[in-house]
């Protein structure tokens, strides 16, 4: 009877699985709580504190203009970056040559209201 499953020896490998399984930790998870008052806002809250607003001098390094790329024929590498900034808004353009030969262009600026980009694909 080697390399034959016998009847018996499946069930009891079976009732031994079961067992296993019954056996395995149980887990009681429960809702979350509702959130603590503490973290809640009061209704008279009134700003503290203030501190007048101070127009910091031009940052260090201000302005600067730079540009630097890449053009390797040997292995395809191709990519750029140009970017200045006056201080007040920062500029450029980053481009890089894609496996399909296309050029990706994302050209941004960002004049102190948050960083806009826009990309665009060349053939």
């Amino acid at each position: 009877m080697a390399g034959k499953v016998r009847h018996w020896d499946m069930i009891i490998y079976l009732a031994a699985m079961v067992g296993l399984i019954v056996a395995a930790p149980q887990y009681n998870y429960e809702p979350p709580q509702a959130p603590s008052s503490l973290y809640e806002t009061p209704l008279d809250a009134e700003p503290q504190n203030l501190v007048p607003a101070v127009v910091s001098p031009p940052m260090q390094g201000m302005p600067y203009d730079f540009t630097w790329g890449v053009e390797d024929g040997d292995s395809g590498n191709a990519f750029s970056h140009v970017e200045n900034s006056d201080g007040q808004t920062t500029q450029g353009e980053y481009r890089v040559l894609l496996p399909d030969g296309r050029t990706q262009v994302v050209k941004f600026y960002d004049n102190g209201d948050g960083f806009n980009a826009e990309v665009t694909y060349e053939k």
